[in-house]
């Protein structure tokens, strides 16, 4: 760290227990991705096509809000109702009530708590294995 700080770059202090919350919770979107890729795949009984319509929907409205393509409004939007929200799990700094700075994905600050991004995919997930065991059911009867 010294070596960062002799060379002009500012570092932002975190707790343990936010490194915890970071790596615990990165282990649980990956969980939470594959299980609703397995869902959809499960679905669409096309597992190629599911893998990627994940990665799709998981990957460009992150893209699309971090790197300020759209208005700030439908970038927010974005990252808080689509999986790409539990991206926010990774979040390191704190927002703060009184500041009314520019809060943006860009500047690593997502629209919602860490846990709740979280919940919001694997709300989809959820979702995902309910219509593929409604679907495969109603298949196979």
């Amino acid at each position: 760290m010294p070596i960062l700080r002799d060379h002009g770059l500012r570092l932002n202090p975190v707790t343990a227990l936010t490194d915890l919350r970071i790596v615990v919770g990165t282990a649980a979107l990956f969980a939470a991705a594959a299980v609703l890729a397995f869902g959809v795949g499960a679905a669409l009984r096309r597992s190629a096509g599911a893998v990627a319509g994940v990665i799709v929907t998981m990957v460009l409205p992150l893209i699309f809000g971090a790197l300020n393509v759209l208005p700030a409004g439908a970038a927010d939007l974005l990252l808080r109702l689509t999986p790409a929200a539990a991206f926010a799990i990774q979040q390191t700094l704190p927002q703060f009530p009184q500041v009314s700075g520019a809060y943006s994905p860009a500047t690593g600050y997502f629209p919602l708590a860490p846990w709740a991004g979280l919940a919001v995919l694997c709300g989809y997930a959820a979702l995902a294995l309910i219509l593929a065991a409604f679907l495969l059911r109603k298949r196979d009867a």
